[in-house]
């Protein structure tokens, strides 16, 4: 049998979710001094992201990014300075690192040893002011143009593979700042009006009036920030938890996978273990 890069990402996606979704139940059901910090990497950082394995991906004031494994141990590093400031960078399969500069309205694909395999510039498609793209398990990119209101699919030569225009659904303007594709639901985060669900094919789903600036997605719970608080959202029962974050003033950003909280700061990244009695 032949494994390609999508079949190994859904494969990756299959083994860590179910740990995942244990260690979100866990984590909101216990106090905060069961969070225990591990390691506190120096570093002037700006953004990260991370992926299901539990990598992560560390975007410095420079836009140089490094990669760093679970345990905090750099692994690899990417430059490319010429492109301008990095804006998003989306890490939800780890085979197929996407990084986006707004200002080029460029995408640089990145293999998972950081290699440069493909640049896609959205210009030469007339897509001039898109402010985020995000990744698809099917191995292509979305992208919102926002001159449009149009949601587009397009693959890694930018062929456009499907629009929608979401005029024909809402009935506010939008101003997204951040789009994720996780498990089989695009979501599209604007820093006012909250949290817009999308199904698989672009076709608007109901929206969660929850102010952030990120999101993730796990088995039906939607994890945010909302300082000084990490919030755990059940979208079916709406069941809503939340976790005292560590010394929340100084936070920028905030992630979870699997056993593990990563928390950036103007001068650190922190790494924390859910210690189980």
């Amino acid at each position: 049998m032949e494994f390609t890069t999508l079949t190994i990402s859904r494969l990756v996606v299959m083994k860590v979710v179910i740990t995942g979704l244990f260690f979100l139940i866990t984590l909101f059901a216990r106090a905060n001094d069961s969070l225990v910090l591990v390691k506190s990497i120096p570093i002037e950082a700006r953004l990260f992201t991370t992926d299901l394995i539990g990598n992560c991906y560390v975007i410095k004031e420079n836009n140089f990014l490094i990669k760093y494994n679970a345990s905090g141990d750099s692994i690899a590093q990417f430059n490319e300075v010429k492109k301008g400031k990095v804006t998003q960078i989306d890490a939800t399969n780890p085979l197929r690192i996407l990084l986006y500069y707004a200002d080029f309205n460029q995408v640089i694909i990145l293999d998972n040893i950081l290699s440069k395999k493909n640049v896609l510039k959205l210009n030469t498609i007339g897509i001039f002011n898109a402010p985020c793209i995000a990744n698809s398990m099917d191995g292509n990119i979305w992208v919102y143009d926002q001159a449009t209101n149009n949601l587009f699919k397009l693959d890694n030569q930018l062929a456009l593979l499907s629009t929608i225009n979401l005029r024909n659904f809402l009935t506010e303007s939008i101003d997204p700042i951040y789009m994720v594709e996780q498990e089989r639901n695009l979501f599209m985060v604007d820093s006012l009006q909250g949290i817009y669900k999308f199904d698989l094919y672009g076709f608007y789903n109901t929206t969660y009036h929850f102010k952030t600036k990120t999101v993730q997605y796990f088995n039906g719970y939607l994890v945010y920030q909302q300082n000084p608080f990490l919030f755990s959202y059940q979208t079916q029962t709406i069941l809503e938890k939340k976790v005292l974050l560590p010394n929340p003033a100084s936070i920028l950003q905030v992630r979870i996978e699997r056993n593990k909280i990563f928390i950036l700061r103007k001068n650190t990244l922190d790494i924390y273990d859910l210690i189980q009695s």
